[in-house]
């Protein structure tokens, strides 16, 4: 015997999930939708005042404890149709409650509440990061004249400053910031109106909708606004960027916590002992970070799998199965990232070991090989032949670089001594010398990274001005809507 519908397979692996997803998610958002869609019925004359009226006093008799604790029992399809039911029953006549549906669909009302949810969401991940970003601007103002080693491929490579390092993550999570709130923007829209895909012949207000709701606007097209999903790959993608930067910054501070490197330490509340070993004092916080992290991005990649090959229209692939998985990327993106900015905030670093490190290793002698160029006027090939000896002879005698040894080497590549005093090799060799020269706009002078500072101070400063100019829109919209209501109502 053919089964009707819900067949028990389909209701226990999908309606269920579906229903208790949407209970979690979407219940207060499709309410926040019926009343705004009612006020505007009742507004553009599609509906009477009475019927208003009794349409809002019945959303207002919802009980969401009650609703949160409903079964899926395969009496009705999904949350929309319960709460429909739910609605009926509270106006007392089915004729008055069945008018709320007038001139909308379940899609524009899904792809709705989807951007309703995560609008918070996408603002307070932006609100972390930008912790994050003026925790590391924090760490690096202390830090200017800080010496530090800076790596290629894994190998000391330069002498830097620590301000330098930090302001060139603070730099990159400036512009993890820019696309997280170019992608909040455009999912900042309202589809309300759009219906099916091609909108409605009732005279609605689709800018009324919206306006009520707290989005800037309404979407365009009627056919894009219920097909497109780059309201939300636009978000994943820039959620990505920023989630591959928190792992490659996690990293760093991971080796850095190595006893072997040793020039990171993190406050007490962000390490572990062991059930064994006394001695130990693990990082758990910066695994964590990079773990979940990693969680975050598979998941946002796991999205973009799912609906990359999928038709250009309504359709589920892109709903109610896949949208759980998106809040739990921007979840799980924001844990990361504040768990990271509370991990920095008051990390302390082994100044001493930092620069005796920045002049090991001989990383110093780019700027030998600058300073022979400038003062001898050499073609840089010579210069770096030259130096590139020195450092050979150096490492096999397991000495340094000598004035002796440079003016040899200097008449073997070069045909000629250099000019070059042993004073002006010696100080040209000092990780200050590199550091103090290197004024270029960009550069790890102290005079360069206290001006770049100020820059992402003041980066900081708008993002934080866009964060509440944004938040509070959000906020006075919803005041604004329930205050209406009430008017109505009474």
């Amino acid at each position: 015997m053919e089964e009707t519908f819900p067949a028990a397979n389909y209701k226990k692996n999908v309606l269920e999930d579906c229903f208790e997803d949407a209970k979690s998610y979407f219940l207060e958002a499709l309410v926040e939708v019926d009343f705004a869609h009612a006020v505007m019925l009742g507004e553009q004359g599609i509906i009477t005042v009475d019927e208003r009226r009794t349409i809002l006093r019945a959303l207002r008799t919802l009980d969401f404890d009650d609703i949160r604790k409903a079964e899926y029992d395969g009496s009705f399809e999904d949350l929309f149709f319960y709460l429909q039911r739910e609605i009926t029953a509270a106006c007392g006549d089915a004729d008055t409650a069945g008018k709320l549906h007038t001139a909308r669909s379940r899609n524009d009302i899904d792809v709705t509440i989807y951007r309703l949810y995560l609008r918070p969401k996408v603002l307070e991940l932006i609100r972390e990061t930008n912790a994050l970003r003026n925790n590391l601007l924090d760490l690096a103002d202390r830090h200017h004249g800080t010496l530090i080693p800076a790596y290629t491929h894994t190998q000391p490579a330069q002498p830097s400053t620590l301000a330098h390092y930090l302001l060139a993550m603070a730099e990159v999570l400036g512009r993890d910031l820019r696309r997280l709130e170019s992608a909040y923007d455009n999912i900042n829209h309202c589809p309300l109106g759009a219906c099916a895909i091609t909108t409605t012949g009732f005279p609605i207000d689709r800018h009324r909708v919206s306006e009520l709701l707290g989005f800037a606007s309404p979407t365009v097209n009627a056919y894009a606004s219920i097909a497109g999903v780059d309201y939300f790959t636009e978000l994943l993608g820039a959620t990505s960027a920023l989630l591959v930067n928190v792992g490659k910054f996690a990293q760093e501070f991971l080796l850095m916590a190595m006893m072997e490197f040793n020039v990171v330490r993190l406050p007490d509340g962000f390490v572990q002992g062991s059930s064994i070993m006394p001695q130990k004092r693990n990082p758990v916080a910066l695994e964590h970070i990079r773990a979940i992290a990693s969680k975050a991005l598979g998941q946002a990649l796991g999205v973009f799998t799912a609906v990359h090959n999928t038709p250009f229209g309504d359709i589920n692939d892109s709903e109610d199965d896949i949208q759980p998985l998106i809040y739990s990327a921007v979840r799980d993106a924001t844990r990361a990232v504040s768990l990271f900015a509370a991990t920095l905030k008051s990390a302390t670093f082994n100044l001493e070991t930092l620069k005796e490190r920045a002049e090991a290793n001989f990383i110093t002698v780019t700027e030998l090989a600058d300073s022979i160029v400038r003062k001898e006027n050499l073609p840089f090939r010579i210069a770096h032949r030259i130096v590139g000896n020195c450092v050979k002879t150096a490492y096999e005698t397991g000495g340094t670089i000598t004035h002796e040894l440079l003016q040899s080497t200097a008449n073997e590549v070069a045909g000629r001594e250099l000019s070059f005093t042993p004073e002006e090799l010696a100080q040209v060799l000092t990780a200050e010398f590199f550091v103090s020269i290197r004024t270029v706009y960009g550069g790890s002078a102290p005079s360069e990274t206290r001006r770049a500072l100020g820059v992402e101070r003041h980066s900081a400063v708008a993002d934080a001005e866009w964060l509440t100019d944004r938040s509070g829109s959000l906020a006075s919209a919803a005041s604004a809507l329930r205050v209406l209501v009430d008017e109505l109502i009474s």
